[in-house]
């Protein structure tokens, strides 16, 4: 690990860890002391006429302490596990570990949501103590749009205090050779490629948070709820459908289909102009996992760390997804293109 990756990660911890969870836990202790000053039930929505939703008081501290922590967490578990997702050969082939935009993005963005929720518990709270009903408790919308002001501006803190880490490429081969054919010849070659594991995992938790968002809102009876269940069915459908695809490489050109049919893409062979074996980190020059669009403009299926095939189309545009043999794919697409 160079020194500028240590920085980077201590600015992370910092910035997107520590002080988050500190400014959660000691709006929570100002929130858990008030509870017994506010009416049951109590104010846990308001609208542009004032509250608009009621519930158990005991509902901010469920929404800052769970909601706020857990995103939290969850932008750190990512973070900070997508850089060790490298391949075992420590072969010069074999990419560094690094660290991405994409991390220092996260860690500002804890830090802005952290500041939100906090705020906003507090000032939902606080605003209600010493009331007998909770209908009574001051409009607090209108300063909602201060407390986003507020939250956009520690992100912007945060991404600044963290000093930014040049992005290496991993190794990439040269244009790929064609696979040796005589006329009456012709090669196929077939892979299938998942998510790896560790994706599915971070994947799988940021679903799980969203349906129990979902959940938490409609057993509150909040309008929102609805819209959170329907993004969360949505997300769902998106992470199943992209959970495996299969690849083929033939002389009719390159084929990447979902195992649910859908998404898929083809490139006929007449369209390659280039293709080549690379090195890939997904998280660190893609962003995550999934269909992507990378820092360089590249494109395609990325699902984990590792070999993948790169090809270049004729009007310049470059599609990448990551498989195993990508050599030998790059091989029989060279020929079908020549």
């Amino acid at each position: 690990m160079t020194p500028e990756i240590r920085r980077a990660r201590t600015a992370f911890w910092w910035v997107g860890v520590i002080v988050p969870l500190a400014m959660i836990a000691l709006a929570s202790i100002a929130v858990i002391a008030w509870l017994p000053e506010i009416p049951e039930p109590a104010a846990i929505h308001w609208g542009a006429e004032g509250p608009d939703g009621f519930g158990p008081g005991w509902t901010h501290l469920v929404v800052l302490a769970g909601v706020g922590g857990g995103l939290v967490v969850l932008f750190a578990v990512i973070a900070l596990g997508a850089h060790r997702l490298y391949p075992r050969d420590e072969g010069a082939g074999a990419p560094h570990p690094r660290w991405s935009p994409t991390a220092r993005l996260l860690g500002a963005a804890s830090l802005g949501v952290a500041g939100l929720l906090s705020a906003l518990a507090v000032m939902s709270v606080g605003s209600q103590r010493g009331l007998a009903d909770a209908v009574d408790a001051p409009n607090i919308t209108p300063w909602v749009f201060g407390l986003l002001a507020i939250a956009v501006a520690l992100s912007l803190a945060g991404w600044f205090l963290q000093p930014p880490v040049p992005l290496t490429s991993g190794p990439s081969g040269e244009a790929a050779t064609p696979l040796p054919l005589s006329d009456h010849e012709r090669a196929v070659w077939v892979k299938s490629v998942s998510i790896a594991k560790s994706g599915q995992i971070v994947l799988g938790i940021g679903v799980f948070l969203t349906i129990g968002m979902g959940v938490l809102l409609l057993a509150l009876d909040v309008t929102a709820g609805w819209i959170v269940t329907v993004l969360a069915v949505l997300l769902l459908v998106l992470v199943l459908t992209g959970l495996t695809f299969r690849v083929r490489a033939s002389a009719a050109g390159l084929r990447v289909r979902s195992a649910a049919g859908w998404p898929r893409l083809e490139i006929p062979a007449a369209e390659i102009a280039r293709v080549r074996a690379v090195m890939v980190d997904p998280f660190a020059e893609f962003g995550g996992w999934g269909y992507r669009i990378g820092t360089d403009g590249r494109r395609g299926f990325v699902l984990r760390a590792g070999d993948a095939l790169e090809v270049t189309r004729t009007d310049g545009r470059v599609f990448v997804v990551t498989v195993d043999d990508a050599a030998t794919a790059a091989s029989v697409l060279a020929a079908a293109a020549r």
